[in-house]
């Protein structure tokens, strides 16, 4: 919460990434119960697994690449990590701290809660928290795929396979997978569901839309906790169970 009138800036997952790595420099001990965070380069900013989500302002209008709150400057913000012990050391920190900065604003936490993983299912329905980015290969880092482009979804199910074969050690290979986004939900805006944001000096062209996924159950907990697509401890690729 934050008293208002107050503003921040439109693209500001740089400042969430920022304060997280901030916490846990200055909040070491609280991860350091877990080996496996500290060989995974956590203690020197090498830590990737997880993703974050937007801010779910109550209220707020955007004007000039600011964010202006119009009513209590409270807002929601989600954390995912496969790894409990990351996800408890930053509610650590977050509490002991009290308080999330953006930019020049400092937000107070009011309450931090645990949420149980749903049960996974191999077609699931799920939305978007924060929009799915895709890139176009390692050595394009800054090239983003669109949906309507060759290997889209092609390399959201590769990642999910890697980020599998990574955490467990298990080689998942060849899988059934079939992904889609919401139609309806693209046609009653327009068709247009895509977003630009701004990173430091890095523009991501990123998607921002309920969509449909067919797979191994396996895959979709992983990507339920760790992100969708790339650039996951960025904010991009975070979803939510649709309620619909």
């Amino acid at each position: 919460t934050q008293s208002i009138p107050v503003s921040i800036p439109v693209n500001y997952n740089h400042f969430i990434y920022a304060e997280l790595r901030d916490k846990i420099k200055r909040h070491s001990d609280a991860f350091k119960s877990d080996k496996r965070l500290k060989d995974l380069g956590i203690f020197k900013d090498r830590f990737r697994i997880y993703t974050f989500s937007f801010l779910r302002f109550k209220s707020f209008l955007i004007e000039s690449e600011e964010i202006k709150l119009t009513s209590q400057g409270e807002f929601n913000f989600f954390i995912s990590s496969p790894f409990n012990s990351f996800i408890e050391g930053i509610a650590v920190a977050f509490l002991r701290d009290g308080n999330l900065k953006i930019g020049d604003v400092n937000f107070t936490v009011k309450s931090i809660i645990k949420i149980d993983l749903p049960k996974f299912n191999s077609e699931m329905k799920l939305r978007l928290l924060s929009p799915i980015a895709v890139v176009k290969s390692p050595a394009e880092k800054r090239t983003f795929l669109t949906p309507e482009e060759p290997g889209y979804f092609d390399k959201i199910k590769e990642d999910l396979i890697r980020k599998y074969n990574f955490l467990y050690g298990e080689k998942v290979k060849d899988i059934d997978f079939e992904m889609r986004f919401d139609s309806e939900y693209i046609n009653s805006r327009g068709g247009r569901f895509s977003k630009l944001i701004k990173f430091g000096r890095m523009n991501i062209k990123c998607f921002l839309a309920p969509f449909t996924i067919k797979t191994d159950p396996r895959l979709i907990e992983v990507g339920y906790e760790w992100g969708f697509g790339h650039k996951n401890h960025f904010g991009f690729g975070m979803a939510v169970i649709s309620e619909q």
